[in-house]
């Protein structure tokens, strides 16, 4: 298990819930409420040859009255990778953008994701016995999205744009004439059903809910 672990989280009661759990395993939690301390603290343990092994953060970080380099958790990521390349990263966060959160594992190489919640604490603690046995992890609800994100492969610009139109309140029969070139409403109807049956959507709103929350639109 880590001996050494960061939390970058500025909502004081997750905090205190987070390092609760850390106390009774790890050896030193640190945690700071900015991700400009965050890379400090991470910058100093390098340089006292003592580094962190684990980093906890958040995404979303209020403003409030002080200036900032860094306001997201994405930009921390990269920083505290570049200052120690086998930093293990648990995402712990309310996104529920699957798009984005398909991102942070494939091009910002997090090893979990936990979303906050119902039974957070257990999920917490699995991903950390997880990513400390050199495992990735990821909340059961995230993880089944993130199997059906494959079926964003079989959706084109064409669809996306339906997508949007929908979002935006139009009409089928508006969107086969907006569409360009224009579309028969016939196809417009056809493409809206596939979709559903891609995204498992029983309704045009649902639909959308569910665009939106895999990162499609």
């Amino acid at each position: 298990m880590f001996k050494k672990v960061l939390i970058a989280e500025d909502q004081d009661t997750t905090h205190r819930g987070v390092e609760s759990i850390l106390k009774e395993i790890v050896d030193t939690v640190q945690k700071t409420k900015y991700c400009d301390d965050a890379l400090i603290k991470i910058k100093a343990s390098v340089q006292e040859n003592n580094p962190f092994e684990l980093l906890i953060t958040d995404l979303q970080f209020d403003e409030d009255h002080r200036d900032r380099d860094i306001t997201i958790g994405e930009d921390l990521i990269l920083q505290a990778k570049k200052e120690i390349p086998d930093l293990k990263i648990i995402v712990f966060s309310v996104e529920k953008g699957i798009g984005r959160i398909k991102k942070l594992f494939e091009e910002y190489g997090i090893n979990a994701f936990v979303a906050k919640g119902r039974d957070e604490s257990l999920h917490i603690k699995k991903a950390l016995k997880a990513v400390s046995a050199q495992k990735s992890y990821c909340t059961p609800r995230i993880k089944q999205l993130l199997r059906s994100v494959d079926d964003i492969d079989e959706i084109d610009k064409n669809d996306i744009k339906i997508l949007n139109f929908l979002s935006r309140g139009l009409s089928q029969k508006q969107i086969s004439e907006t569409l360009i070139p224009p579309c028969s409403l016939s196809r417009v109807e056809k493409n809206i059903g596939r979709l559903k049956v891609l995204l498992d959507a029983k309704n045009p709103v649902q639909l959308i809910s569910l665009a939106k929350d895999r990162g499609i639109i």
